[in-house]
């Protein structure tokens, strides 16, 4: 069974620009290259799950949110980081869809598609109330990426820096 790591997009693996458009303003937050590349050499395989409602408020379009993804995914490869699979949401949150995170539509999507991965030594990272809610309503380990950890949404692990997971994701 595979070890995994699920991670939310804006304001966890890049900088968040509030309904990111293009992939030239796609920037790394500091320290998630060498995280990321540590964390895989430990044998952990990595998900990006995301709300990318920017597609439906008609900021950019579907299309255009892929290519960013892919974007990121060149990017991270470039760095020798695989990514095994980005899914993401592209609905507005006033709409009644089973994908938008805190709903686990995307991870029970994941599990039929990838059933050697061990759920049950998985993490969920984000820096989101609902990143914290999907991981728990699967019965993931949950880690708030947050400068202020006095609110943990309850959280099992806060931490203020990208580079404090290695300290709590072990072999």
């Amino acid at each position: 069974m595979e070890k995994v790591i699920f991670f939310d997009r804006d304001g966890t693996l890049i900088e968040d620009k509030h309904y990111l458009s293009s992939p030239l303003y796609i920037r790394f937050k500091k320290g998630v290259l060498k995280t990321l590349k540590a964390l895989q050499d430990r044998g952990y395989k990595f998900f990006i799950v995301s709300n990318q409602s920017g597609i439906k408020r008609g900021f950019f379009s579907y299309r255009r949110a892929e290519r960013i993804m892919r974007e990121l995914a060149s990017r991270l490869k470039a760095e020798k980081i695989l990514i095994e699979g980005i899914y993401f949401c592209p609905h507005h949150p006033g709409e009644r869809c089973p994908c938008r995170k805190p709903k686990t539509f995307l991870l029970k999507k994941i599990k039929k598609t990838y059933p050697e991965l061990d759920f049950s030594r998985s993490y969920f990272v984000g820096d989101k109330k609902e990143d914290i809610e999907t991981g728990k309503r699967y019965g993931i380990k949950t880690i708030l990426l947050s400068p202020d950890c006095n609110e943990k949404f309850e959280a099992d692990f806060c931490i203020k820096s990208f580079s404090e997971l290695l300290h709590i994701i072990g072999d």
